[in-house]
C-alpha cells in the first residue's frame, strides 16, 4: 500500500512550481561560475528556497559540482547520479569518482555533486563567492547528513538539505531539459550514505517522479548507521530483535536512529509514511566485512552493532523481519570481497557498478547477500 498524506502531496505540488521558477536563475549561476574559472568550492551554485518560502523570500545558495553544463537541453541524457559527499564535503572530488567510475557512460549521464558547506567552510572560501558568500547555505557539522535545516542568515529563511535534493531531483524532472531521462540514482559512501538512506526513508520525490516514469533508485555505501522504523533493535549475541533500552539510551530512538523527535523535513512527511513506505524504496546497501574503527560509537549506533558490516547485516534481517518478503524484492545488500569500506572499492564492486549504472538489482554472482 503506497500512502502520502493528502497535505504533504499538496505542499509538494506547490514546491515543485516553485522550483521550476527559481531554476531560471541556475543557468546565470551557473554559466558565470563556469566561465569565471575560479578556485570555488564548486564549479557552480543553485538557489534554494524552504517548502514554507513566502513568496518574496530570498533564495540561499549552495554550490554544485557536475560533469556537463546544466543550461541546455539534454536529449541525450538516459541516466542521472546525484552523488553525496562524505564528511570531507568535497563535491569536486566525489563528482570525479563518480565520473572515473561511469567511463564511456559519462557521454549519456549526468552527474550532480551538491556541495554542503560549513560556516568554516564560507569564511574559507569567502574571497571567492559571491558577496563574499553572505547568501550561501551553510550546515552544523554532520547536520547536513541529517537533512537538518541551514543556519539562520539575514534576510533568509533555513532550508533541510534534504530540500536541495528534492530541488535538484525536480529539475531533473523536468522534460523540457531531459527528455529522455530514465533512472535517477542518489548515491553517498561513508557519512553520505548516512544521508541517502535517511533521504530514501523521508523524501516523497519518489512517488511524484514515479508518475512521470522515472526510476529513483539510491545507494548507500559504507554507512555508519541506519534509521530504523520501529523501537525494535538488535539483540547483541543472541538472535532476532527486541525493545531497545531507551532507559539506558534515551537517543537510541530518537532522529537520526529512529522515527521519534523527527527533525522539521520529517515532521513534515511523518513516521507513519516512512514505516509505510520505506519498504517500497528501491536501495542498494553495499558494505565490507573491514576491521576499522566504530565510525559512530554513540549508545544508538552501538545498539544497531558494534561494527560498519554487523550494522549492514543486522538492518538487512531486521527488514526481513519487519517487512517480510516486501523488502526482498526493492532493497539489496552486498559485501565488498576486497574487505575494504573505502568508496571505490564498494562502488566499483560488481553490485555497486551495477546499481550505479546497470538495471539496479544484483543477484548473488555480484555479492548480494541473500535474505
Amino acid at each position: 500500500m503506497r500512502f502520502l498524506a493528502e497535505s504533504a502531496k499538496k505542499s509538494f505540488k506547490y514546491f515543485v512550481m516553485r522550483i521550476l521558477s527559481f531554476f531560471a536563475a541556475l543557468f546565470f549561476l551557473c554559466s558565470s561560475a563556469l566561465a569565471a574559472g575560479e578556485a570555488v568550492p564548486a564549479t557552480a551554485y543553485f538557489p534554494v528556497l524552504p517548502l514554507n518560502a513566502p513568496e518574496d523570500a530570498q533564495a540561499q545558495l549552495v554550490p554544485l559540482a557536475m560533469n556537463r553544463s546544466l543550461d541546455i537541453v539534454h536529449d541525450d541524457v538516459m541516466r542521472a547520479i546525484i552523488v553525496i559527499h562524505d564528511e570531507t564535503r568535497d563535491a569536486t572530488a566525489a563528482l570525479a569518482m563518480m565520473a572515473a567510475l561511469a567511463g564511456s557512460q559519462n557521454s549519456s549521464t549526468v552527474i550532480l555533486a551538491p556541495q554542503f558547506l560549513l560556516p568554516s567552510d564560507i569564511v574559507r572560501f569567502s574571497d571567492h563567492l559571491p558577496d563574499k558568500g553572505k547568501g550561501f547555505a551553510a550546515w552544523q557539522v554532520l547536520g547536513w547528513s541529517l537533512g537538518n535545516d541551514s543556519m539562520p542568515i539575514p534576510s533568509r529563511k533555513s532550508v533541510s538539505s534534504f530540500t536541495v535534493v528534492d530541488f535538484l531531483l525536480m529539475y531533473l524532472s523536468d522534460r523540457n531539459i531531459f527528455p529522455n531521462l530514465d533512472t535517477i540514482v542518489i548515491a553517498g559512501h561513508g557519512v553520505g550514505a548516512n544521508f541517502v538512506q535517511r533521504y530514501a526513508a523521508l523524501t516523497a520525490a519518489a512517488d511524484i517522479l514515479e508518475k512521470q516514469n522515472i526510476k529513483l533508485r539510491f545507494v548507500a555505501a559504507g554507512a555508519t548507521s541506519y534509521l530504523y522504523q520501529t523501537a525494535s533493535r538488535p539483540m547483541g549475541g543472541k538472535k532476532g530483535f527486541g525493545l531497545s533500552d531507551a532507559a539506558a539510551c534515551p537517543s537510541v530512538n530518537a532522529y537520526p536512529y529512529g522515527l521519534e523527535k523527527l527533525n522539521p523535513y520529517g515532521r513534515h512527511v511523518g513516521a507513519n509514511s516512512v514505516k509505510i513506505n520505506y519498504a517500497l524504496r528501491f536501495i542498494t546497501y553495499l558494505y565490507a566485512q573491514a576491521i576499522d574503527a566504530v565510525p559512530d560509537a554513540s549508545c544508538a549506533a552501538m545498539a544497531q552493532g558494534n561494527s560498519s558490516a554487523s550494522r549492514a547485516e543486522n538492518y538487512r534481517m531486521y527488514l526481513r523481519t519487519l517487512y517480510s518478503d516486501i523488502a526482498g524484492k526493492t532493497q539489496t545488500f552486498a559485501k565488498s570481497n576486497e574487505g575494504v569500506n573505502d568508496a571505490i572499492s564498494l562502488f566499483g564492486s560488481a553490485c555497486g557498478m551495477e546499481s550505479l549504472f546497470g538495471e539496479g538489482m544484483c543477484p548473488p554472482s555480484m555479492g548480494a547477500v541473500q535474505n
